[in-house]
């Protein structure tokens, strides 16, 4: 069978710039082999895509333990893509076969295969597809145009239902839906949790919290595009680290991406700190090394926005973060939070006072935010279990 080459560029403002090649042996296999080797252009001039891949002349090869290279777990579509794929074509697809056909508007930072050929949907046609949206996620048949539901997803990454398109200030969003859950609005809650790290300080994505087609979504202007729609590179945690499996990694692994190769690691290494102790205060448990990204500059790498939360009403003493503070410890541990402060830069006594802040300051502050939002008065009550006060 005929090997699937393609060649891989970095998307700059002037021209596109080589970076490599990509090759498949065979794309409708999960398990098949891959292969990449930079571009001498690249190897000159470049940075290592993931920490899988070397900045070395060699060719890679993915194995059993490595079943993609790390870089590529931010080219891979998402649920969305999948289950709309599934309902075009009545058959699932391999990842590397959603790579294959998916369009370069959508994809996420400046990493990727053409120029794009298209523009992203304007706002004006998103109504009508995000009802198809919502059609496909209750899993109905009767769906309108399902070309451009594609055409809105095909390339975006995560378990999240969203779309992206263009609105009518000409600025590339993201729109992301309420997925079903019997507890709570899932789109309203992260909300709240955006509305209280911006208001803390943190630095969050430009979001609103709106209603489409009678659906409550919450807008996200994408950081990852220019004022211009042109992409800006990015690169999240799992894909500069190669972390096949997300569960096995810390919060000490991700500030090694800012204290080897940061623009502002002093900066950026104290911003990611708060978030971990501010996941810790709201019950983001869902604190993936997918959820945490890097915009690349000249100079390094610089901490991304913070762009999905997800408070689970679960109560402390059974929380366990998907990203943990320590190899021996993921659960909400202030006082291990401190401990590992100095690999952030920060003095523990600095450290001690902040986690204080930031703890104290969620469970004053969520009740009134979430009325802002006009939570449910019930979905409060099941949610106190997120923001409870962690004493340690």
């Amino acid at each position: 069978m005929a090997q699937t080459v393609l060649k891989l560029y970095f998307k700059s403002s002037i021209n596109p710039l080589p970076i490599g090649q990509l090759s498949f042996d065979e794309p409708e296999r999960e398990d098949a082999p891959a292969y990449f080797v930079y571009d001498p252009f690249w190897l000159a001039n470049g940075f290592p895509l993931s920490r899988d891949v070397p900045l070395i002349p060699k060719v890679f090869k993915t194995g059993l333990n490595q079943p993609v290279f790390g870089f590529m777990y931010d080219l891979i579509p998402g649920l969305g893509a999948k289950k709309a794929a599934r309902f075009i074509h009545q058959k699932d697809f391999t990842n590397i076969q959603l790579l294959l056909q998916s369009q370069e508007t959508l994809r996420i930072g400046a990493v990727g295969f053409t120029e794009p050929s298209a523009e992203p949907l304007p706002s004006r046609t998103i109504g009508p597809v995000a009802l198809d949206l919502e059609r496909l996620i209750l899993g109905h048949s009767n769906i309108h145009d399902i070309d451009s539901l594609y055409k809105a997803l095909d390339a975006l990454p995560g378990e999240r239902f969203k779309l992206s398109y263009r609105t009518n200030k000409n600025l590339n969003v993201i729109s992301k839906f309420n997925s079903p859950d019997p507890q709570r609005n899932l789109t309203i809650w992260e909300a709240v949790a955006l509305s209280l790290a911006k208001r803390m300080g943190l630095k969050t994505v430009s979001a609103e919290l709106t209603s489409m087609r009678g659906m409550e979504t919450l807008v996200s202007l994408r950081f990852d595009r220019d004022q211009n729609g042109k992409p800006i590179h990015c690169a999240s945690a799992r894909a500069l680290l190669a972390a096949h499996d997300m569960s096995e990694h810390t919060y000490l692994e991700v500030a090694d991406i800012l204290n080897c190769d940061g623009a502002k690691p002093k900066e950026d290494l104290f911003e990611l700190w708060q978030r971990m102790v501010f996941n810790m205060a709201i019950g983001n448990v869902n604190d993936t090394l997918d959820n945490i990204s890097f915009i690349r500059q000249d100079d390094g790498w610089r901490l991304a926005p913070i762009y999905s939360l997800k408070p689970e009403p679960i109560l402390i003493n059974r929380r366990h973060h998907a990203t943990a503070v320590s190899e021996d410890c993921d659960r909400p541990s202030l006082d291990k939070a401190v401990e590992v402060a100095p690999y952030f830069g920060l003095s523990r006594k600095k450290a001690q006072a902040a986690a204080a802040e930031i703890t104290a300051y969620c469970a004053d502050n969520w009740v009134k935010i979430a009325q802002q939002f006009q939570a449910d008065p019930l979905e409060m009550d099941l949610m106190r279990k997120a923001f409870e006060r962690i004493t340690d």
